[in-house]
């Protein structure tokens, strides 16, 4: 059997080849500590987890990521004692996703959740209801928040080409205004410098092909890499590379062969669990109030990006919420005290008068 062709964006990327699971055991939480992000941000992750504990017995790992020696290290293991957690130092690449299969390949363990640098749980029991959904019959993975969202679209989109977005989204200026907002409150700058807008432009040209090619129009479903679980055995099935950029992390999380789409491909589900342990299949996320949607009312963990729409007023809810939603968008003004599901009338159901199911076959 031929192997299959590779794309010239594929041909500088190392395949990556898990060892077998070396023990069994409880779930085992990998929560990504970045050198860059300082002491504080361990501390509120640490202050969560003592506000909202697990609800299981769990093994805690901190994946220390571009530390350079014992003494930089010292104060955020010292902060994180009384956690009891393993400590493993990795280097400063890899991304999130690069980290997660690096930790894999060492730690070896049964199952694992993921717990990037800037996530926070914000529910008691937050990992039994993540571990009980994963027991759940032919489930290979599980996770806080999912998306429809396509990078496809969104650039065919901002080319001003045929695009599912275009009948979602408000003209591209403004929509790509509000995204840049957020990303300056991130980095906590005002704008961004001519040598960084430059380096933008000229980044994005060269990855255009991949862009264009390497991911599925609208829909895309697949799960967030800011808090899910998947065991050793489903994470070794997988074709994986090595992440050296973030182009490779966005492959990875929604191109076309995403690890989400993967596991469906072995025939297991993909769900999203809420802060009360419900469960819903990828044609239900919508309605799962938690990234995107409504007040976010029912999220298990809290991110960067959810903490971008629960800042924002109703014209970035409604872009974000498109993004991710398409035409089941239903996102609601900051405190207008609206709480829990939408009314009939409301729903985007009602709105778009379409099967929810129907909107995840692939645009033309």
């Amino acid at each position: 059997m031929r192997a299959p062709v590779r794309a010239p964006w594929e041909w500088a990327r190392r395949p990556l080849a898990l060892p077998e699971q070396d023990t069994d055991g409880p779930p085992c939480v990998v929560h990504l500590v970045r050198a860059v992000n300082g002491l504080d941000s361990l501390r509120d992750f640490i202050d969560a987890m003592r506000a909202h504990p697990a609800g299981v017995e769990h093994q805690l790992v901190l994946a220390m990521k571009g530390f350079t020696s014992a003494s930089q290290a010292a104060p955020f293991i010292a902060a994180a004692a009384e956690l009891e957690p393993e400590i493993a130092f990795f280097p400063d690449s890899g991304l999130d996703l690069g980290l997660y299969f690096a930790a894999a390949a060492r730690l070896r363990r049964e199952r694992y959740c993921f717990v990037n640098s800037h996530t926070r749980p914000v529910v008691d029991g937050w990992l039994a209801k993540l571990d009980a959904a994963f027991a759940l019959p032919e489930v290979g993975m599980v996770g806080a928040s999912g998306s429809w969202s396509s990078f496809h679209s969104w650039i065919m989109y901002s080319l001003g080409l045929p695009s599912f977005y275009r009948d979602v989204l408000p003209p591209i200026r403004r929509a790509r205004e509000l995204l840049l907002q957020i990303d300056f409150e991130q980095l906590g700058v005002e704008r961004r410098s001519r040598r960084d807008s430059l380096e933008s432009r000229l980044r994005l040209l060269a990855q255009l092909p991949e862009e264009l090619l390497a991911f599925p129009p609208f829909p895309t479903p697949h799960l967030r890499n800011t808090t899910f679980m998947v065991s050793h055995a489903v994470l070794s099935n997988m074709r994986l590379f090595v992440v050296r950029n973030k182009m490779d992390t966005y492959v990875l999380e929604s191109g076309s062969l995403n690890i989400t789409r993967q596991v469906q491909e072995m025939g297991l589900r993909t769900l999203v669990v809420d802060c009360a342990g419900d469960v819903y299949e990828p044609a239900e996320w919508y309605r799962s109030g938690t990234l995107w949607q409504g007040q976010q009312e029912r999220l298990l963990s809290v991110d960067n990006r959810t903490r971008a729409y629960e800042r924002g007023d109703i014209r970035r809810r409604r872009v974000l919420a498109g993004l991710a939603w398409g035409l089941h968008a239903d996102p609601r003004p900051p405190f207008s005290g609206v709480v829990g599901k939408s009314t009939a009338e409301d729903s985007p159901d009602a709105r778009s008068g379409e099967d929810p199911s129907q909107q995840l076959v692939p645009q033309p």
